[in-house]
Formats: C-alpha cells, structure tokens, sequence
C-alpha cells in the first residue's frame, strides 16, 4: 500500500516542493533555524497522510519529509561553510 502512495504524483509534488523551499529558506535567512524547517516538513507529512485519509501511514510521511528536507539544508549549510572558508583563506594571502 505504502509503494501505491510513492506513485502518486501529488506525493512527488509535495516531496519536490517541500526540497525547494528549505533550500530557499535555508539559503536566503541562514540564521533562521533548521529545525524549525524539519518540524514544519514533518507537519506537512502529518497533514497529507489525514488528506488522504490514511493516517495509519503518517509516520512514513513524516519520516520522508524530514529526510527529503534534511537534504538540501545539509547541502547548503556545507556550500556556506566552503563560502566562509575560502573567504577566510584569501584574506589570509
């Protein structure tokens, strides 16, 4: 039942979507707190599994949205460190 709902394009929708914007809000406001981007992702999946009227599998959902949106936070929060060092290395020179 769970691979019928990994099919649905509303679910790869919501998936794509939910990378987007914690890439964007990651890049753009990298003070503001990731873990707050991984709550309200995990809400997301929580809110989907009750609109498809299958909350037996809202765990699954909400594990897959917290991963899939770890992702690109990871990513950036690694892009701003290599920014940061770099700069730190040509002030050195």
């Amino acid at each position: 039942m769970v691979f019928y709902f990994l099919l649905n394009w509303h679910f790869l929708v919501m998936v794509m979507l939910i990378i987007i914007f914690a890439g964007i809000i990651t890049f753009l406001s990298p003070r503001f707190p990731s873990i707050v981007v991984l709550i309200i992702s995990g809400l997301m999946g929580f809110v989907y599994s009750i609109c498809m009227d299958f909350k037996d599998g809202s765990f699954f959902f909400i594990s897959i949205n917290v991963v899939v949106t770890s992702i690109p936070i990871l990513l950036i929060k690694y892009l701003l460190f290599l920014k940061r060092k770099a700069e730190e290395m040509e002030k050195e020179f």
